[in-house]
């Protein structure tokens, strides 16, 4: 018995032994295979972060992230929801060493009985570690993970391992960290958090999918009443306190994108560059600050007038017909989500909706939105003539209400406001733009909330450009009439024809080579034979005139084709390719004689930075190298530690604070801008551009005594028309034209019809409360304030009077505008 007895020990003592060496073997072999243990101080500085686009003025433009996260240090935690997570997902986290025995044991014996991996066990120690392993689910990431728990005990203190943790965990809705969920579930801040909040969010790390409230409020519920009693029964939070948490309902309030509803072409535009400069994973994980030059105001008047532009030349081509016709159940489920989307209040002035025709008669029609019955009179559609896709004749009307509208018709209105403020709006009579006069019918409109005026889509798209030529900073940029309806950015993105808008490029060139603003050029019909194609072309003048003999003052005012071409053929199409490269054009150009007329397309971008060379009496910025010639969209990108990644901004940026304008002025001392072409020949033809806009075809600008230089150009089709001018401060570029070149904007509209009128009622309402000067508004030393040019290539003749002269009245049918 004695022999059997030690017999029976010594195999339990060689039993146990087996059991401590395979321990041992197992705990070294996860010992060497495991991870090296994570740098938790640097946690903050590599984690995925949110990027962030700012206005100039410090406007949200946008949030990017791969994981949406904001990493807050431990000591703003709130303490309700550190006890929240601690009583739900590890109570005894401050007392055990990383690992939590009992816990294991129990998902151990579950997991056995399951015949899977049900259950984890884990503490919030090992969930860490489990961040930096991987999720897969397997006995060898479980041993790496009591390891790498261990050693993270061992090297980190409590609080910095459960800061990881809250900071890092997923928790639905796209949240990654704490913080990150009371932004997007519930618009907060966590201090603002009610004890019942913090409990849901606690919840949600089980399974964040599951119980969302956004997918489940029942289930969601249930589960922060969970959360809730456990701290109860860890007494945590005092019975009657839990109670009232568990009696609150869940009021959401989610967290809304704002890209790309601000400023969306400007917006997506800094989005590319910066994908393209710092790569893909740039803007979603390094927590960029990326500060653009963008202006709100200005951005809002942008977008204001390119809407408002598309409609008035949309109604000007006609009627496309209604969205749908409904009769039926069809009209009346429409009715039904009419009410739910509309609701019951009077229209919002400025609102465009969706009304059902109801009853039609030859002066008026009756329109339903939901229960109200609102007023279309003949007046607000006589515009609604049939929209034809080849006939580009303008401004035809109708008789009757019946000869656009029937019943059932699905149409876009909006409320008739009678009240207009100064330049807001303009009618074409003998077609000449006029400015309707201001009027305040205040009283009429709000005693006619029932009257109503027929919209639709606009066909027509527009693009309007800003930019701060001192400083090269864009403060606005819209691409496109409607962003929704077409992402494409017309600015930066399509290629136009410019039109006339080509013709100061060369007329700079021939005051630079000793043509004045005497020089005579020849205005006579001739025919131009294309050495390659054997064809003849035989450009035009407004209205069919010839001159016989004009100065090139009066041709570039007037934008006479033929003593422009004249000037082209002196100066030779490769002269004016380098002199248009030099101005910084980069598109392909073609050199031929068709290019004095903009036959070849240009980039709006482009063509603004010619016209803006000058501006700046010829020079670029002074910037480092590579940067002295690009428009500024983005000012500066800072990292998360608040390093400049990019710094593009100036000396005299306002929003700068007053030690980085200091720092700037240091980095850009002794950096001249570098000269694009001579001063002196800037200057002279800002002085032409100035008198273009005095006396040439601008008179509706000329109106709103805003001081401008520019040029108008119409595409020969009439299916671009651009107006670029430049103010003492300001570069702007209006541009409105047809992508699907389905219609001509019209038979005789020309720039001066359609995108002069447009660009002064823009800056007359973005650029008014700056200074106004008469322009040139320097001059350049050595230059004289009268200077002509120096007149020594052609026949010098005597100084035109600036007075268009008309051809005798005609009985045929008008010629075409001037491009």
């Amino acid at each position: 018995m004695f022999w059997l007895v030690r017999l029976y020990a010594f195999a339990g003592l060689v039993l146990v032994a087996g059991v401590v060496f395979s321990a041992l073997a197992v705990y070294s072999y996860f010992s060497l295979h495991a991870p090296a243990v994570p740098d938790l101080r640097i946690y903050a500085r590599v984690t995925p972060a949110v990027s962030r686009m700012y206005a100039a003025d410090g406007t949200m433009l946008g949030e990017f992230a791969k994981e949406w996260r904001e990493i807050v240090p431990f000591e703003r935690m709130p303490q309700r929801l550190i006890d929240a997570f601690l009583a739900v997902e590890d109570h005894d986290f401050y007392h055990h060493g990383g690992l939590y025995w009992k816990g294991i044991a129990r998902a151990l014996w579950t997991n056995i009985t399951a015949g899977d991996f049900a259950q984890g066990g884990s503490t919030i120690t090992q969930q860490v570690a489990k961040q930096f392993l991987g999720g897969e689910k397997s006995l060898s990431r479980k041993g790496k993970e009591a390891i790498m728990a261990r050693r993270l005990e061992a090297r980190y203190s409590k609080n910095a391992i459960l800061a990881v943790y809250m900071n890092h965990i997923y928790l639905g809705a796209g949240a990654w960290g704490v913080a990150a969920a009371a932004r997007r579930y519930f618009q907060k801040d966590l201090e603002q958090l009610t004890l019942a909040e913090c409990a849901l969010i606690a919840g949600l790390a089980k399974a964040p999918t599951a119980y969302s409230p956004i997918r489940s409020t029942k289930l969601a519920i249930e589960r922060r009443n969970v959360v809730l009693d456990k701290i109860a029964q860890y007494g945590l939070e005092p019975p009657m306190v839990v109670e009232a948490a568990k009696r609150e309902p869940i009021r959401l309030d989610l967290y809304r994108e704002v890209f790309p509803d601000r400023m969306p072409y400007y917006a997506e535009h800094v989005r590319r560059y910066i994908g393209e400069r710092y790569g893909g994973d740039a803007l979603g994980a390094q927590g960029l600050r990326i500060e653009t030059a963008a202006d709100p105001a200005w951005e809002a008047s942008a977008y204001e007038s390119a809407d408002f532009g598309a409609r008035h030349q949309d109604k000007r081509e006609g009627w496309r017909g209604p969205e749908w016709r409904l009769d039926g159940a069809a009209r009346e489920l429409f009715l039904g989500r009419q009410r739910a989307l509309y609701g019951s209040g009077p229209l919002a002035p400025g609102k465009r909706y969706l009304a059902l025709v109801d009853k039609v008669d030859k002066d008026h029609a009756e329109v339903l939105i939901g229960d109200r019955r609102l007023q279309l009179p003949l007046r607000n559609l006589k515009w609604a003539a049939k929209w034809q896709s080849g006939n580009a004749e303008n401004d035809a009307e109708i008789d009757k209400a019946t000869d656009a509208l029937k019943p059932g018709y699905v149409v876009w209105i909006r409320r008739e406001l009678r009240t207009l403020s100064r330049y807001h709006d303009w009618t074409l009579e003998m077609k000449n733009p006029t400015w309707v006069a201001k009027d305040d019918q205040s009283e009429w409109d709000a005693a006619h909330t029932d009257v109503v005026k027929l919209d639709q889509v606009p066909h027509p798209q527009t693009a309007i450009f800003t930019a701060d030529h001192h400083t090269g900073y864009v403060v606005s940029m819209v691409g496109g009439s409607d962003y929704d309806r077409s992402e494409f950015n017309r600015t930066v993105q399509a290629c136009r024809q410019p039109g006339s808008t080509y013709k100061p490029i060369y007329y700079s060139l021939g005051l630079d080579q000793g043509f004045g603003f005497d020089t005579v050029l020849d205005d006579v019909k001739v025919d131009i034979v294309d050495p390659v194609t054997g064809e003849v072309w035989t450009p035009t003048n407004l209205e069919g005139t010839n001159d016989g003999d004009v100065t090139l003052e009066y041709a570039l005012v007037f934008s006479k084709n033929i003593p422009s071409v004249d000037l082209f053929r002196r100066l030779g199409a490769a002269n004016v390719e380098g002199w248009a490269r030099r101005l910084g054009i980069t598109t392909k150009i073609f050199p031929d004689d068709a290019l004095a007329l903009g036959a070849s397309c240009s980039r709006l971008d482009e063509m603004a930075r010619a016209f803006t060379v000058f501006a700046r009496l010829g020079a670029w910025w002074p910037r480092p190298e590579g940067r002295e010639k690009s428009w500024i969209y983005v000012r500066r990108i800072l990292d998360r530690a608040g390093s400049a990644v990019e710094d593009n901004t100036v000396a005299e940026d306002p929003a700068l604070p007053p030690a980085d304008r200091f720092d700037r002025a240091a980095a850009l001392a002794g950096i001249a801008a570098p000269q694009a072409i001579a001063p002196r020949t800037a200057f002279l033809m800002t002085k032409l551009l100035a008198h273009e806009v005095e006396y040439g075809f601008a008179s509706v600008l000329r109106t709103t005594q805003v001081n401008a230089a520019g040029k108008t150009g119409t595409s020969s089709a009439t299916f671009d028309n651009m107006f670029i001018a430049f103010t003492s401060k300001f570069t702007t570029l209006v541009w409105m034209g047809d992508d699907k070149r389905q219609r001509a904007l019209g038979k005789t509209d020309a720039a001066y019809m359609t995108v002069v009128p447009l660009w002064a009622r823009y800056m007359y309402e973005a650029a008014r409360s700056y200074p106004n000067p008469q322009i040139p508004w320097v001059i350049p030393p050595g230059v004289k304030p009268d200077d002509r040019g120096d007149h020594s290539k052609g026949v010098h003749g005597p100084q035109m009077d600036l007075i268009w002269k008309p051809p005798p009245k005609k009985t045929t049918e008008d010629a075409r505008p001037p491009v």
